[in-house]
This record gives C-alpha cells, sequence and structure tokens, in this order.
C-alpha cells in the first residue's frame, strides 16, 4: 500500500506546538527523575541517622540490660512501631535478646541475620557496617530491609553483635507519594503549556495567515500588490519579496501577451498575401500567364518569409529551454581566421561595393568560448543588418581581440545609425524601426535571436550608435578556461 505522504503532512503550527510541548514534558521527566532521586537519597540517609540515633542509645544502655523488663518493654514499643528489629548475639552466633515489628518473622529474621556481615569483635570493634541484606514479599507486598550492625563487649569480658533491621516501607510509600504528586503536577503543567503554546502559536502565525490570505487575493483578481504595513521584520521582507516576484510575473506575461501578438501579426500578413494571390490564380489566372507569374513568385517568397520566421520562433524556442550552451573546444585563431574570411568574402559577394575588413588577434592559447556554428549565426545577422543599413561606397570592419579573459568581437558599420529613441529597444523580439517597418525589413527577431545566443553562452552584447555616425555591435564573450572557472 502507498501511502500519500503529502496528505499526512503536519503544518508548521502543529509541527511547533508538538515539538514544544515534547520538550516542556522532556524537561519536566528529567526534573522529576532528579528530584525524586535525590528526594530517595535524603530519605535514606535521614532514615539511617535515625538508626544510628537508636544505636547510640541501645549502646549506651549496655548489651547487658537489654533484657531488662524495663528495657524491654521499651524497645518492643518502638519496634513495634517502626517495624524494626533489634537483635543481640553472641560471639558464637546465638541469640542472646531479639524484639520484632508486626511485619518481621523469625524464618525472616534468621535469613536476614545469615546474610548480615559479622563485624570484626575483639578489643579494635570495626566500624559499624550498612548492608541492605534481604528484600522479601509476603500478603502486605514488597519488603526491603536497611541493615546496621556493630560489635559490643559485655561486661564478664565477652564480645557479640547488636543489630537494628528496619524496613524501608515508609522511605518508599513516601516516595511513591511523592511521585505520584509530581506526575499529576507535571501532566497539568504540560496541559497548561500546550494550551499557552497554542494560543501564542495562532497568535505569532496571525499575520502571516493575513498575509496569505492577501497573497491568494491578488493571486484571485490578478492585480493590486501585497500592502500590509504592521507585519513583523521578516514578514515585512516576505511581502517585498512576493510583491517584487508578482512584479516579475506581471512583465513576463505582459511579454508573452506582446509576444503572441506580434507573432500572431507577423503571421498574419504573409498569410494574408499568400491567400490573396491564390484567390486572384483561383480566378483569373489559370489561363493567363501574365496573372500566375507574379501571383506565384509572390507566394513562394511569402512562404520564404514564414519558413524564416518559423525557423527563428523555433530557435527562440529553444534558446529559452536551456540556461548554457556546450562549449566544446571553443575557437582559437585558426578557427576565427577561417570563419571570418568566409564571411568577408559572402558579404562583398552580396555588397561588392563595400570595403571590407577583418582582423583577428588570439594568441595561440586563447579560445573563445563558444562554437564555430554558434558564433557564425550571431554573426551572419550581425552582417546582415549592416549590409542593409550600410549606403553604397560604405565601409563595414569585423574584429576579434583578446583581454586579460574575455574576447572582444565587434561588427561596425559607416551605415545610417540607429535613432536614440529605437536604440533601447533593438534587442527586443520583434522589436523594429519605422524604416524597417515601412520597408518590411525582416520579423525584428535577429538580434533577439543573437542575444540569446551570447548570453547563453556567458557573455554580453550591446550596440553603440547614433544617427548619421554609423553602428557598432559589441559582443563580449569568454575565454575556455575563464569560463570553466566561473562554473560555466
Amino acid at each position: 500500500m502507498r501511502w500519500d505522504r503529502g496528505a499526512r503532512r503536519r503544518s508548521i503550527q502543529g509541527t511547533m506546538l508538538i515539538w514544544s510541548t515534547l520538550w516542556c514534558a522532556v524537561v519536566l521527566v528529567v526534573f522529576t527523575v532528579m528530584f525524586m532521586a535525590s528526594y530517595q537519597a535524603e530519605s535514606l540517609i535521614g532514615q539511617k541517622r535515625i538508626m544510628e540515633l537508636e544505636m547510640a542509645t541501645l549502646l549506651g544502655q549496655g548489651a547487658d540490660k537489654l533484657a531488662e523488663e524495663t528495657v524491654t518493654t521499651t524497645w518492643d514499643r518502638y519496634a513495634a512501631a517502626t517495624d524494626s528489629v533489634i537483635r543481640l548475639t553472641d560471639a558464637q552466633g546465638n541469640v542472646l535478646f531479639q524484639i520484632m515489628g508486626p511485619v518481621f518473622t523469625a524464618p525472616v529474621v534468621d535469613d536476614i541475620a545469615s546474610r548480615v556481615p559479622m563485624p570484626a569483635l575483639g578489643p579494635d570493634f570495626a566500624k559499624p557496617h550498612w548492608s541492605y541484606p534481604y528484600a522479601w514479599r509476603d500478603a502486605n507486598g514488597f519488603h526491603r530491609v536497611l541493615a546496621l550492625t556493630e560489635g559490643v563487649r559485655f561486661e564478664n569480658g565477652g564480645y557479640g553483635q547488636l543489630s537494628i533491621f528496619t524496613v524501608l516501607d515508609p522511605v518508599r510509600q513516601a516516595g511513591l507519594h511523592m511521585l505520584t504528586v509530581f506526575l499529576v503536577l507535571d501532566a497539568a503543567v504540560i496541559a497548561l503549556f500546550a494550551v499557552g503554546m497554542r494560543v501564542l502559536i495562532d497568535r505569532g502565525f496571525r499575520p502571516l495567515s493575513r498575509l496569505m490570505a492577501g497573497i491568494q487575493q491578488v493571486e484571485w483578481r490578478r492585480a493590486g500588490r501585497l500592502t500590509f504595513t504592521d507585519l513583523p521584520p521578516e514578514l515585512m521582507s516576505l511581502q517585498e519579496s512576493v510583491n517584487q516576484m508578482l512584479d516579475r510575473i506581471d512583465v513576463a506575461m505582459d511579454e508573452q501577451r506582446r509576444f503572441v501578438a506580434d507573432a500572431s501579426h507577423e503571421l498574419r500578413t504573409p498569410l494574408a498575401i499568400i491567400a490573396g494571390h491564390a484567390n486572384l490564380l483561383r480566378r483569373w489566372g489559370r489561363d493567363n500567364a501574365r496573372v500566375w507569374e507574379p501571383a506565384v513568385r509572390n507566394i513562394v517568397q511569402e512562404v520564404g518569409r514564414l519558413q524564416r520566421l518559423v525557423d527563428e520562433l523555433l530557435a527562440l524556442s529553444n534558446l529559452d529551454q536551456v540556461d548554457e550552451l556546450p562549449v566544446g573546444g571553443g575557437m582559437g585563431q585558426d578557427e576565427m581566421d577561417e570563419l571570418f574570411a568566409r564571411l568577408r568574402d559572402d558579404a562583398l559577394l552580396l555588397r561588392p561595393d563595400l570595403e571590407m575588413e577583418v582582423s583577428v588577434h588570439l594568441t595561440r592559447g586563447g579560445r573563445v568560448a563558444i562554437q564555430p556554428d554558434r558564433l557564425r549565426q550571431v554573426l551572419v545577422g550581425l552582417l546582415d543588418n549592416a549590409m542593409r543599413h550600410t549606403p553604397e561606397g560604405g565601409w563595414i570592419r569585423l574584429a576579434v581581440r583578446e583581454e586579460a579573459t574575455t574576447a572582444r568581437i565587434t561588427v561596425a558599420d559607416s551605415g545610417e545609425g540607429i535613432p536614440e529613441d529605437v536604440l533601447p529597444h533593438v534587442f527586443e523580439r520583434f522589436y523594429r524601426g519605422e524604416a524597417a517597418r515601412r520597408e518590411g525589413q525582416g520579423a525584428g527577431l535577429g538580434l533577439a535571436i543573437s542575444k540569446q545566443v551570447v548570453e547563453r553562452y556567458g557573455g554580453t552584447i550591446y550596440v553603440l550608435s547614433a544617427p548619421g555616425k554609423g553602428t557598432t555591435v559589441v559582443i563580449v564573450l569568454p575565454l575556455v578556461g575563464a569560463r570553466r572557472d566561473s562554473g560555466g
């Protein structure tokens, strides 16, 4: 079975509440455990002090007097009240005196006594000895014994052992009661903490909820921007980022709409011409050569124009889908010389009236980070523009020069130049100046394609021009080593 993990994903508020509550619970549990450990240790120390006082009192009365009736009665009441055993034995282990609390039985006491180490007897007594010799379960529950033993000397010169056995039931019961109280308090504190955190988290997320509602409203209306002024600083930064993103989306959508409209317009014109000539042929051109010859010629021209337009649109679409293009080995001095010579010959074949100059200045190891076919694609478009706008007898200069980490390629002409108001738009898709529109020159995609190609190779392209002073297009491309070092 496949689980939908997205559907089971918790909200940020729920996750914060769960983790903060768990953290509170862990802190309280650790505190409770540490407190209970300290409490048990202190309780045990207190019990030991009581037993030490009992032992001191017994020794102060003298071991030989423990069997006296008045003393026995007093300690019998004490043993019954504290569930203790007071036991006196001689050096051979014979019981001389013993009183037991109600929880003890004779077999249990004998078993306990057999497990208690005998202190060293003699003139030099050992220090009092503590031990936990025994634990047992009866109808009243589980019992654990704390034993204190100390050697004694009798008036007749003999030695023996005085022992006090005390059950730790009161200590354990007090600990359980304290633990119950703490667990109840911990549960109450955790519940109050969870409620308080829920309120605080809801209050803290309220500005974010308002911001999300505003984003949904803006998205639904496709207009406006977020204008909250009372948000926390972090959300104000988020609001600014969202508004900037919406601005970019609007610009992209406007460009897309303009692109579709321009493409439709560019396609509609040749299609209308083709349709008009086709109708002309259908009506009068069947047997009239003066009608069908120019009509067919115009149809062929418009079909060629459509083909070029479609090819350019496909080229732009392909370039839009990649962030960078493969370089391969790049282009060195020999490849540049060969390409520039071919471009010069092709240009002079079309415009023999122009003066065409080319120059290549690359070091033997310098290689420009671009493939030859791509650079030819760019330069053919630029030279086509230069030849179209350069009058008879003018000049065109094509040059490449290596710099520190880049190569600068320039296409300069002595043509009519570009008007100042047109210059900022020359790389826009389907943009053409008034003169180009009147003369029906291209679709306005050549420079846009050139810009896309250059940028996909990590380069830049810009235009320097003024009316009557010619135009210079500058392409700056990285060298192969520099592009690799920059992560390209």
